[in-house]
């Protein structure tokens, strides 16, 4: 009798301790996803680029621009010269870029105003020539 008695509170102790399989039993709700962060708006992609009225005539060409973990990358592209960039840099609104020229034999430095998502850029090469960028 005393090991019958024994089982059954054993029994009641368990019963009670274990969570029930349907009713009463709270659930955890899993996680709501999220969508994915849209991406920062970029300068990176091409653009047609136009120079005016510099001592060659009108410039035109292409800027290819490359985002990578360290930043922007790319060229720039007149006629049958690719040209890699030597510093691209984007803040406040200002995209500077800088390469060399071996058709004119100098440093070459943009300013294009506008916003990373903007269609098209405005600013000036060499300080004096009225540039513009439209993205492709």
């Amino acid at each position: 009798m005393y090991r019958i008695l024994l089982a059954l509170s054993l029994l009641l102790i368990v019963a009670c301790s274990t969570p029930r399989a349907s009713g009463g039993q709270t659930s955890i709700a899993s996680p709501t996803p999220t969508a994915p962060a849209a991406p920062a708006p970029s300068y990176a992609g091409e653009w047609e680029v136009t120079v005016k009225d510099t001592p060659g005539g009108t410039v035109t060409g292409t800027l290819m621009l490359t985002e990578t973990a360290d930043g922007l990358t790319g060229a720039f592209v007149a006629g049958e010269q690719e040209t890699e960039l030597r510093t691209v840099t984007a803040a406040d609104g200002v995209l500077r870029l800088s390469f060399y020229s071996a058709e004119y034999q100098t440093d070459v430095d943009m300013r294009l105003n506008g916003a990373a998502d903007a269609t098209t850029l405005e600013g000036s090469t060499m300080g004096q020539f009225a540039t513009t960028a439209t993205r492709k």
